[in-house]
This record gives C-alpha cells, structure tokens and sequence, in this order.
C-alpha cells in the first residue's frame, strides 16, 4: 500500500469540511442583498425617467443636447444624475421600510433620575426708539 492510495479526493460538499470565517459572498448578506434589489430598481425607474425626459423633450433638453458637438457628454450626465438621484431614493426607502423591533415596548429597569425643570422665563419688553434717516425717507408725491 502506498501513500497515494491513502489519499482520498477533494470533495468541497463533504460534511465533514468545515466552513472557514473567511470572506462570504455578498449575495448571502442579506442587508447587502436588500440593498443590490433596491439598487437595480432605483436604476430602472432612472432610466426610464431619463429616457422620458429625453423623449418629451422637456425644457428643450433634447434639442440643446442634439444641437451640442457631442452630445453624448450632456446625455450621459443626465443620466448619471438620475441615476445618483433613484439609487437613492430606492436604497434609503428601504432601510427605511424595514420593519422595527418593537420588543421593548415596556420600560425595563434602568435608573429614573428626575429632570431638572427650569422656571418658565418669558421675554422682557424693551422701548426702542426708532428715527428714520434722510436716505430711508419716502419720495413726496
């Protein structure tokens, strides 16, 4: 018996391998995941905003981007504009629209410290008066 009988091949769906904590794909995050959706869509609803835009002409933005010597700059600006603009949008409504722990809905301890309360201060009113300048004045009619 040798030694290369002893070996057995690799198998990466042994049970018997343990996952190592290196890096994961960013595809199993969840959060990360979450966001790469809301990301995709924010860039959809851009394009198309961009593309209507583009197409109705508004504010004459097709024309002056046209009538440019290369219009590809202002058209990709447009685009990137939006693009920033939706991704946005798309990711902080959903961090936004997660939904809360609502767990601790009863206090639980901790210390209660009476606040200090100040005495209600109101303004004081002071006399001021005022003169009008020559400049200031009010042409006669």
């Amino acid at each position: 018996m040798t030694a290369d009988d002893d070996r057995q091949d690799f198998d990466p769906l042994d049970p018997r391998l343990e996952v190592a904590g290196g890096p994961h794909r960013l595809r199993d995050d969840p959060l990360l995941r979450l966001l790469g959706i809301n990301w995709l869509i924010g860039a959809a609803v851009a394009a198309a905003l961009a593309v209507v835009v583009i197409v109705t002409d508004t504010a004459h933005l097709r024309s002056l981007m046209m009538a440019s010597s290369e219009p590809w700059i202002p058209m990709l600006l447009l685009f990137f504009g939006f693009m920033i603009t939706m991704c946005s949008v798309a990711m902080g409504a959903a961090i936004m629209f997660l939904p809360k722990d609502d767990d601790d809905d009863e206090p639980k301890g901790g210390m209660k410290l009476e606040v200090l309360k100040l005495p209600h201060l109101t303004p004081a009113l002071a006399p001021v008066r005022v003169g009008a300048s020559p400049s200031r004045r009010r042409p006669a009619r």
